[in-house]
């Protein structure tokens, strides 16, 4: 009979280790060649000066500086306009020579020379602007000096100036707009050094053809559609440009259209209270029944003792509270916002350059995005607490009439993602079999799926309306409900009171509505209020890429259009931080909050 001794490990174990380590260090010495044998060609494809002798690396160093110079692209620039002599700046010399140092980027010299109406101009600088007050074509010349060799490489570039054109800002409104309708197409603000001898304005409306050669005239576009206007003006030298003002005119908005969230709240509502009242009075044959105050009495002492907990928990209390903000900036948006509208283009500050007729005297330009400010505009006479945006649009109406779009979003989405949720979990779970494998396979089906892709393609065939944006991120939510109810349905179904329900005779409608929905509810209301933070930055992230609906207001919609107008890089903080911050602290309080009511609804999570 064979011993083993408790006093140590056996000689099997100690030839296992002695194997095991020995075929790590194998492994490890392995790993190290593969690595020296990989990075010791990959250094010296990056580094090749290195294998160099040191007066071949300081020679190289020396006479590679300017050997690459660039004066850029050809430009078209309209007259007043300044513009950028984009040549090779210090960075692209560094990059194509990394041995250069500070030091030697700064010996180095760059003159832009060119003769505009007889006069020679000099700019010096890597990078200079230009502003250009002559229409004609222009050679400008590059010459760069590398003071420490005394090298000298030169470029030209071809700038064109151009007739200004400008046919006036863009128009969006509504149809039946009398006033807005009888729109101005003003082309008074084109501009050149030379006469201008011609205005031609061309457009398509209702399928006709209109042309007019007037700088200034009206025109009334009183039916629904998006009408582009084409303007090409023309000097005496022969100097032309052409611009375009695109007139959008949305259709007019029906009962339909303006009250559908509402409709889409209440008439399930009314179709449920109905049922109930007429399945009420058909069995108790009376509204309110001794048994249903005894059921009430209980049930609010339930609700009491679970906001006991609640209120136990710090976070969920803090969510709370930062919901309750966001609901009250939504309901008072119109009293609290300082513009009334703030999509009306007429509540817009206007951009003013210098020489403008309507620019103050006080003022040398009136220009946005502009910063925040205490006092009253002098232009609208309204007040910019947290400033403006490019298009002159208050960020703080903006940031208040934002909270609506976020949160009919999230509760209509989530309403729409949770009941098709919980109804396909709900079959799964209980029937089983072939209706759970085909409803399972298809739920994962969507989960696999990439869920922005599949909300872009989506959004690219359904259009760029609010309703569709709901229903798209409604119609994408739903897998993980279906999953956490089926999970849940599951171990319900085979609790006794389920089988002593099917003993009795109680059938399969009966029991889901009497015995499972109950205790799933729960478990889909914790789920539920997740979800609103998930639906809310969905639409934060459509609205950022342009697919939401561009006349509603929404914070995701304000970060597209600083990212575009890149206030990112122009120092516009305040019509990027206040936006980004909502979007960020609406999802935090929705998420504290339903992380709070699971763990007042699940013991097993509750701190003990």
């Amino acid at each position: 009979m064979m011993q083993i001794s408790s006093y140590g490990p056996t000689n099997n174990m100690r030839v296992r280790r002695k194997s095991s380590s020995r075929a790590m260090l194998g492994v490890m010495i392995l790993a190290a060649f593969v690595a020296v044998a990989t990075i010791i060609p990959f250094v010296s494809i990056l580094h090749p000066v290195s294998q160099l002798a040191p007066e071949s690396v300081a020679t190289s160093a020396a006479t590679l500086a300017l050997d690459r110079i660039d004066a850029g692209w050809d430009q078209i620039v309209p007259y007043g306009n300044s513009t950028c002599l984009n040549g090779t700046n210090v960075f692209d010399i560094k990059r194509h020579n990394p041995d250069l140092g500070q030091v030697d980027i700064r010996n180095m010299l760059f003159n832009w020379t060119f003769v505009e109406n007889g006069k020679n101009v000099s700019k010096l600088g890597a990078q200079p602007t230009y502003t250009w007050r002559y229409v004609g074509e222009y050679v400008v010349n590059l010459e760069a000096t590398d003071f420490r060799t005394d090298e000298v490489a030169s470029d030209t570039l071809v700038v064109k100036v151009i007739v200004k054109a400008d046919a006036g800002r863009d128009r969006l409104f509504t149809e039946g707009n009398a006033s807005a309708s009888h729109v101005q197409l003003d082309a008074s603000n084109s501009a050149s050094n030379y006469n201008i001898t011609g205005y031609s304005w061309t457009w398509i409306y209702q399928g006709k053809n209109y042309v007019n050669s007037n700088s200034s005239f009206y025109f009334d576009f009183t039916e629904h559609g998006t009408y582009e206007v084409f303007l090409n003006v023309t000097d005496e030298n022969g100097s032309w440009a052409q611009d375009s003002v695109v007139i959008k005119v949305l259709r007019k908005p029906t009962f339909f259209t303006e009250h559908w969230i509402g409709l889409l709240f209440w008439i399930p509502i009314a179709f449920i209270s109905v049922l109930w009242f007429v399945s009420k009075m058909r069995r108790d044959h009376a509204l309110v029944t001794k048994t249903d105050i005894e059921k009430m009495k209980l049930k609010s002492r339930d609700l009491r003792k679970q906001w006991k907990i609640f209120k136990g928990n710090r976070l969920g209390i803090a969510g709370l509270v930062i919901l309750f903000i966001f609901a009250g900036m939504a309901i008072l948006a119109p009293w609290i916002s300082t513009v009334p509208n703030p999509n009306n283009s007429a509540n817009f500050e206007p951009t003013l350059l210098p020489g403008d007729p309507l620019l103050l005297p006080e003022h040398f330009e009136w220009v946005n995005p502009r910063p925040p400010s205490l006092q009253d505009s002098p232009y609208t006479s309204y007040l910019h607490l947290l400033g403006t945006d490019a298009n002159g649009q208050d960020v703080w109406s903006l940031t208040m009439y934002g909270s609506r779009a976020s949160l009919e979003v999230g509760l209509i989405a989530t309403l729409i993602s949770v009941i098709l949720g919980a109804m396909i979990g709900l079959a799964a779970g209980y029937f089983g079999k072939a209706t759970d494998e085909i409803l399972m396979r298809t739920t994962d089906f969507f989960l696999v799926l990439p869920w922005f892709p599949l909300m872009i393609v989506m959004m690219a065939i359904l259009g760029q309306k609010f309703i569709w944006v709901v229903l798209v991120i409604g119609l994408t939510s739903w897998p993980s409900t279906a999953r956490v109810v089926r999970s849940q349905v599951l171990t319900v179904k085979e609790r006794q009171f389920i089988v002593r329900a099917r003993c009795v005779g109680a059938g399969d409608s009966h029991i889901i509505r009497t015995h499972i929905m109950p205790n799933v509810l729960p478990l889909i209301f914790a789920n539920t209020v997740l979800l609103i933070a998930v639906a809310i930055f969905s639409e934060a992230f459509l609205d950022f890429f342009g697919l939401g609906d561009p006349t509603v207001i929404s914070w995701g919609a304000m970060l597209e259009g600083a990212y575009e107008s890149q206030a990112f890089t122009a120092g516009a903080w305040w019509w990027i931080a206040l936006p980004g911050a909502c979007i960020v602290l609406m999802v935090l309080a929705f998420s504290l909050v339903g992380y709070a009511i699971d763990d007042v609804l699940n013991p097993k999570l509750r701190k003990r």
